[in-house]
């Protein structure tokens, strides 16, 4: 979700209300913009005017029954060859996508929580799985209803009062789910190439609860600053004759500081660069190791995890590269990079979908368990009926 560098951020109103009526409480006389004849929302003026001191945007709108028109703050293309491609690829194929992804990691989650495949890897495993369920369903909210939304005004209206709150926990998900791998990675790591030691010092049912709770007080700390990142502002949608809304970025998203410091060197090693060498280097080591083992080490469940990193290794790659490089790409690219924001967007909600399927396929006791526990539910069924 870090990848949409065009779209608009999404924290609570509430949370800007007052730091934005305290800072227009200083400079409002002074400003030049004339304030038109009827406004229907005193705050929503107030926060245009912040806008344009800012020059967010680039002058006052025209108000329509005393609101300012909406997507007054999109930015994105409105080409239709890329809006029919928006709609495929995050209209369509995204849910589509994110459906049996939703299923998979329920079934990974059930799996991976049965008392016979409770280890340390695998309770990291389903804390990824769960984890990777929010990244979908806050994903398919963030991307396809805001890539439906401009045809319906209820459904703009419903994007804008919910997306401060799910943009937050997108992020948050997203942030879990880079550092379940990671560790997943680590344990794996440990099981495969240091001493029984320890191992057994890495394994205690203590650690991993620890380290899962860690994870999520990190991400949720990390994750603070995007509550401060946009403004919601009540509009008039011309095109649907009706109030509605609509989210502006803050000026604290502009601040040169905040933006080379958070979104540049911050992101690039909790989220982007770090983890990424991390993996690649366990992953290396991993593998070296299962190669030349002809022991325990070298089996379904080791190849499985190697694969799952080797995903989120290859689908990240291209939020990274466009948050590193993302002013470059854009004096370059301009509207195109529309084409690639969504493409990367459609990588985070595959990647957060596809570990069932390597899961089903190359490990030999996830796959058994699965079947026995739904062929034992089955048999159960099948008894209660032939007894009736």
């Amino acid at each position: 979700m870090e990848a949409e560098v065009d779209d608009p951020l999404w924290p609570p109103p509430y949370v800007v209300q007052d730091d934005m009526m305290v800072a227009t409480a200083g400079y409002e006389a002074s400003t030049s913009w004339p304030r038109p004849e009827y406004v229907a929302d005193n705050i929503t003026y107030e926060r245009l005017l912040i806008l344009l001191e800012h020059q967010i945007i680039d002058a006052m709108p025209n108000f329509t029954n005393g609101l300012p028109p909406c997507e007054l703050c999109l930015h994105q293309s409105k080409e239709p060859a890329y809006l029919n491609y928006n709609l495929v690829v995050i209209g369509i194929i995204l849910p589509i996508v994110g459906f049996f992804g939703l299923i998979g990691n329920a079934l990974s989650a059930f799996t991976y929580s049965r008392p016979e495949m409770r280890s340390s890897t695998n309770n990291y495993l389903c804390a990824l799985a769960c984890s990777d369920s929010a990244v979908i369903l806050t994903g398919i909210f963030i991307f396809t209803v805001d890539s439906i939304r401009r045809y319906s005004l209820p459904i703009n209206t419903l994007f804008a009062a919910m997306s401060p709150t799910l943009y937050t926990m997108g992020l948050i998900a997203q942030t879990c789910s880079v550092y379940f791998t990671v560790v997943a990675g680590i344990d794996c790591f440990i099981q495969v190439c240091l001493p029984t030691k320890i191992k057994n010092l890495s394994t205690g049912r203590g650690i991993t609860r620890n380290t899962i709770l860690a994870v999520v007080l990190f991400s949720i700390l990390y994750n603070i600053p995007h509550c401060f990142e946009a403004v919601v502002i009540s509009c008039y949608h011309n095109q649907y004759d009706g109030p509605s809304y609509e989210v502006c970025p803050a000026p604290l998203r502009y601040n040169e500081m905040y933006a080379t410091v958070y979104y540049k060197y911050m992101y690039s090693i909790f989220l982007a660069v770090g983890p990424l060498i991390l993996l690649i280097m366990l992953n290396v080591c991993i593998i070296t190791v299962s190669v030349f083992s002809s022991g325990p080490s070298n089996n379904g469940d080791t190849i499985s995890l190697i694969l799952v990193v080797l995903l989120f290794i290859f689908c990240n790659s291209a939020a990274l590269l466009l948050n590193i490089f993302e002013e470059e790409l854009d004096e370059r690219l301009k509207h195109n990079m529309n084409y690639i924001i969504d493409l990367s967007n459609l990588l985070v909600v595959f990647n957060s979908s596809f570990n069932f399927v390597i899961y089903m396929k190359f490990s030999d006791a996830f796959r058994n368990t699965l079947k026995l526990h739904l062929n034992g539910r089955r048999a159960v069924k099948t008894s209660r009926t032939s007894r009736v």
